[in-house]
């Protein structure tokens, strides 16, 4: 069952298209990633999804049911981090989470054992009585993504999540979100311009341009889309030089393959050649080089098009030319 669906999914503001024609499913229990630069759509297609802004044609549910005219049953089931979203000035962290429980029906007890829980996996417990005012940027992106899980969910949308943390936050945030899709069954849709970040914790992934959809699916089906090869990466003795048909980058030896499994072959080849051999491994292209040969492929088709319109208008001769020729 799909847990986040959209089709031919457009938003328009001020005539102007923030999304165009989105079609994507999320599978329920899996974390998917939409990922793309500034104005790639991602924000609108969160809002449209949480029910904070209507499409202007093409439709979307989350499991099962209309954002727009479902909102209050959908949040109930559905958690939202925002990277505008603001705790309460004043109340203190721990105020600030069993507020947003109670919000949701979650119990007096029930809330202080889920948010003792959540600030210990996010390691902000020691912050826990101080105000939103004096808590570091870090703890406060934490702090967001323990305040929409407080409910247990079963679906968490997430805007922005990955842009301007600090490396700790980084890492204790992709920790809890993968625990809660590994462990809890929760289904999350991250969107954000950090591509390595969103690497290490989803499987799919949906690649936005300008509020277009590009292409979709896991790391292998992209970089094949993409038209990425594998890499063969040779960590030799110092000094020696690398096998033919290989370049040096940084201190391994690399060349282009078709699979793993040329690799065996590669290694037998080098070490029956006498060559002091000291690691070989596999470089596979991470998300970002994928993004970007997605957009270079758009260009290259979009130049080829400009270029055949016009070597065709240039053909075709006006009629008063052919007249003045006969």
């Amino acid at each position: 069952m799909d847990a986040i669906a959209a089709f031919d999914l457009t938003k328009q503001y001020d005539g102007k298209p923030a999304l165009q024609g989105i079609n994507l499913q999320v599978p329920e229990g899996r974390a998917m990633a939409c990922v793309g630069k500034e104005n790639a759509g991602k924000t609108t297609l969160v809002r449209l999804l949480a029910g904070l802004r209507r499409p202007t044609s093409g439709e979307c549910s989350v499991l099962g049911l209309a954002p727009a005219f479902e909102a209050a049953r959908l949040h109930s089931m559905a958690g939202v981090v925002l990277h505008t979203a603001r705790l309460y000035d004043t109340l203190s962290l721990s105020e600030n989470l069993r507020f947003f429980a109670g919000i949701h029906g979650v119990t007096k007890n029930q809330a202080v054992e889920r948010s003792s829980a959540l600030m210990h996996r996010l390691d902000i417990w020691e912050e826990r009585d101080k105000r939103p005012a004096d808590l570091p940027t870090g703890v406060l992106h934490r702090a967001s993504l323990a305040r929409a899980l407080m409910h247990r969910p079963r679906v968490v949308m997430i805007d922005e999540q990955g842009a301007g943390m600090d490396r700790e936050t980084t890492q204790r945030v992709g920790e809890l979100v993968k625990y809660s899709v590994q462990q809890e069954g929760v289904t999350v849709l991250m969107c954000t311009q950090n591509m390595q970040y969103v690497q290490e914790i989803c499987d799919g992934f949906a690649l936005l341009y300008q509020g277009i959809l590009l292409a979709r699916g896991d790391m292998e089906t992209l970089r094949m889309g993409g038209g990425l090869r594998l890499k063969a990466a040779l960590r030799m003795a110092p000094g020696e030089a690398g096998p033919q048909n290989f370049h040096l980058v940084g201190d391994q030896w690399q060349r282009e393959i078709q699979s793993e499994s040329e690799m065996p072959k590669l290694i037998a080849q080098v070490v029956g050649q006498g060559a002091n051999l000291y690691e070989a491994r596999v470089v596979r292209p991470g998300l970002e080089e994928i993004y970007q040969a997605y957009l270079d492929r758009g260009k290259r088709r979009e130049a080829s098009l400009h270029a055949e319109t016009s070597r065709e208008y240039t053909a075709d001769p006006r009629p008063e030319d052919e007249a003045a020729g006969t």
